[in-house]
């Protein structure tokens, strides 16, 4: 490289939390807390030329939503069904995507049903005694 040549740093944008924040802040954000969960999915579009069945894989759930690498990635807006076979019962949901690219999306349940519900809520039941028995210094604090 030629001598007097500036070199400028190119500024990336970030989804998600701000550079200086760490997980545990940036979870303690949002509404409900999230667990990572990877389980086998698949995804319901209703695209123009009729409805498009997909497969991903889940990254984290939570009460209100999750995310998940879904093959060929939703339109952020999208209404979508997720079914997500939970170990308990297998169950379908119908979600808002929130944000989409092509290494994860994001989707925000609508209203579950109640069998939708507890079937959630056993699981993060279970993935959270899973996250104590694995990390409990982190929860010793917590009252």
């Amino acid at each position: 490289m030629g001598a007097g040549r500036v070199h400028q740093k190119e500024q990336m944008q970030v989804e998600g939390p701000s550079p200086g924040l760490r997980f545990r802040a940036y979870a303690d954000q949002r509404r409900e807390p999230r667990y990572v969960s990877t389980l086998p999915l698949a995804v319901q579009r209703f695209l123009r030329f009729g409805p498009f069945f997909t497969r991903g894989l889940s990254l984290d759930i939570s009460a209100r939503g999750m995310s998940a690498l879904v093959c060929g990635p939703p339109r952020v807006g999208e209404t979508v069904v997720i079914e997500l076979p939970l170990p308990d019962s297998p169950i379908e949901m119908l979600a808002t995507v929130r944000h989409s690219a092509d290494h994860r999306s994001g989707f925000e349940f609508y209203p579950l049903s109640p069998i939708a519900t507890r079937g959630i809520e056993r699981w993060i039941e279970r993935l959270q005694e899973y996250e104590e028995r694995l990390f409990p210094y982190a929860y010793a604090t917590r009252t």
